[in-house]
């Protein structure tokens, strides 16, 4: 909201400091060619945190620049140095006697803000031009810096030969967002939406981008999402059913494996029986053939009793003694009676029969089964094994493809939800457009101010219409784009247009609160580039003069409010610098403006 005036600038070259007075409401800077002219405001740039490309002779023997520039009622000195060592900016405010360094440009590892927070909180538009909600939401293509401001106040040589307009190496749309927010036709509600609208696009971009690389994936591949989840869900189902039949035949198998088990258990127990009987028949035979021979009349007395199994001894039977042997009888068991040796064979014998019948029962039953050995079914698990594994190799196979097709199904949601989303959000902004009803009226101003610089330019082939473009901000002029005039006319209308965007700054109609932005500065290298040097064309330029020189005035009645600074070729007519009061720096091969270096291409010694 405040203006910019450049009090001086001091060069360091090769033959010391050179100091040259800029102070005044408009400065005219003319020479030749190669004199200096464009260094001069090369130096005023890089002193304001604007990158440069030198001229030979400065960038060969200037060492450093430094501008006293006056923001508001407030003067400061900025130094800074060329080359490598330029990175920061000495900041001294002359009243109050504190210095500061800044950067020129932001740096993740250098927390200290940068020139443009510094100057741009000066001109009291920082939070305008870049709020903290835009540096919340994280969108750096809604936050604005001085660099984006700078083509506004400085018309350089190169945007005047070239016939342009917008801003050399930007965007269109970082021009129109930075013209909206100047001249009040924008808002902060505008820009959070604007920045959310550019997120949510820069979202959907990278989804689409991601989603496509996807698709690209599945095109080499020869198939498509929708194939690999169909062939993925058959391969699901058949693997479910095969691994259901491999259930079911291993249970039958089980099942015959585990009859199998207790049945060979059965015939173990069974010949367990049939030995144990064996071993008692064939004890209860040698029982009975010791009883016998003890008993033939040989003559030898047996070793033990036949009868009751004891030692025999010598002696009569007792009560309680075996009749045989005639021992005391061992004590017996309740209700157990002694038995013969022919007895215990008998029962023996039976019990052997019977553990026999039991063995050949088992043994039976166990041919039986395992001659219903399910070899089929078995043959079946084989089977069914190997189709699973297949099933599982080929799922294995369609793993990165279901990934990659999750993938893109997520990637066309989010997609999808993005677009949605910058709708709403575009639908909302224009809502909220729609409520700043000074729209239409700002613009209207603007018309009324070009159209009256363009008129009083007389600018050739005028046919009483020049506005501003509603869609681009640009130029119309007898309904023509700006891209459709052409040759010098083309050169004065970007000047007027300039001129007429600074003369609704200054409109003296206007307060302080419904001013636009735009600080009250302006330079504008060369004015009479590309419009010829007849007598004509001389009328033409001194007419172009003049509205600089009606701009001008009023920042002579407001010292403090801006400044005008025109470089040229040639100086404006004598009539024209009696009519105005400019300051005149006249440079030429004698006294350029780098002392001893009398033309910018040469290669000259200057310490020669």
């Amino acid at each position: 909201m405040l203006g910019i005036r450049i009090i001086s600038l001091e060069i360091h070259g090769p033959r010391g400091p050179r100091l040259i007075d800029l102070d005044h409401s408009l400065v005219v800077v003319h020479g030749p060619s190669n004199t200096g002219k464009t260094s001069l405001v090369d130096a005023i740039s890089h002193c304001l945190g604007q990158p440069v490309r030198w001229k030979k002779a400065f960038e060969r023997y200037v060492t450093k620049c430094s501008l006293h520039v006056r923001i508001g009622a407030n003067d400061y000195l900025l130094h800074r140095t060329l080359g490598k060592t330029g990175s920061e900016i000495e900041i001294r405010e002359i009243d109050q006697e504190t210095s500061a360094r800044v950067i020129v440009k932001a740096s993740k590892n250098d927390p200290r803000p940068t020139f443009s927070d510094w100057i741009l909180t000066k001109l009291m538009i920082k939070d305008d031009l870049d709020p903290g909600e835009i540096k919340a939401i994280g969108s750096k293509s809604g936050r604005l810096t001085f660099n984006d401001l700078w083509p506004y106040l400085y018309r350089m040589q190169s945007e005047i030969d070239r016939q342009i307009i917008v801003h050399p190496g930007s965007k269109d749309s970082t021009r129109k967002r930075l013209f909206e927010i100047l001249f009040g036709l924008s808002n902060t509600e505008i820009r959070l939406l604007d920045a959310q609208i550019n997120e949510a696009q820069k979202s959907r971009r990278e989804q689409e981008k991601n989603a496509s690389a996807v698709e690209s994936f599945f095109a080499d591949s020869r198939t498509s999402p929708e194939q690999a989840s169909a062939e993925n869900e058959t391969l699901q189902r058949e693997l479910r059913k095969t691994e259901e039949r491999l259930r079911s035949a291993r249970s039958e198998v089980t099942t015959w494996e585990k009859h199998l088990k207790l049945l060979r258990g059965r015939c173990e127990k069974a010949q367990r029986e049939w030995r144990r009987a064996a071993t008692e028949v064939n004890r209860a035979r040698a029982s009975r053939h010791s009883a016998r021979a003890g008993t033939t009349g040989t003559g030898v007395t047996p070793s033990c009793c036949t009868a009751c199994g004891q030692g025999i001894s010598r002696g009569r039977a007792g009560e309680g003694s075996c009749d045989l042997c005639l021992q005391g009888l061992p004590p017996r068991l309740p209700g157990k009676a002694a038995t013969s040796p022919e007895s215990e064979l008998d029962l023996a014998e039976k019990r052997l029969g019977q553990a026999f019948m039991a063995l050949e029962e088992a043994l039976g039953r166990l041919r039986t089964h395992e001659e219903a050995d399910p070899l089929p079914t078995r043959s079946v698990i084989t089977t069914l094994h190997g189709q699973i594994s297949a099933h599982k190799e080929r799922l294995e196979q369609l793993s990165e493809k279901m990934e990659q097709s999750r993938k893109l199904q997520e990637l066309r949601a989010g997609a999808n939800t993005a677009r949605e989303q910058v709708e709403h959000l575009k639908r909302s902004l224009e809502n909220e457009k729609i409520r700043l009803t000074n729209r239409n009226m700002i613009l209207e101003k603007i018309d009324l101010c070009f159209h009256e610089e363009i008129k009083m330019m007389e600018v050739p082939w005028f046919n009483n219409s020049a506005s501003l473009d509603r869609k681009s901000y640009l130029p119309l002029v007898d309904s023509q784009s700006f891209d459709q005039i052409g040759g010098g006319v083309k050169a004065a209308i970007n000047v007027a247009y300039s001129l007429a965007l600074l003369s609704y700054k200054v409109d003296p109609a206007g307060d302080d609160a419904s001013q636009p932005l735009l600080p009250s500065f302006l330079i504008v290298d060369a004015i009479r580039k590309n419009i010829g040097s007849n007598k004509k064309d001389q009328d033409f330029s001194d007419r172009i003069y003049e509205r600089a020189a009606r701009v001008g005035r009023y920042f002579s009645a407001h010292p403090t409010r801006g400044q005008v600074i025109i470089l040229d070729n040639d100086e404006p007519s004598e009539e024209e610098m009696k009519a105005n009061d400019f300051k005149k720096i006249e440079l030429s091969y004698e006294e350029p403006l780098i002392p001893g270096v009398s033309h910018a291409d040469t290669n000259e010694n200057p310490f020669a």
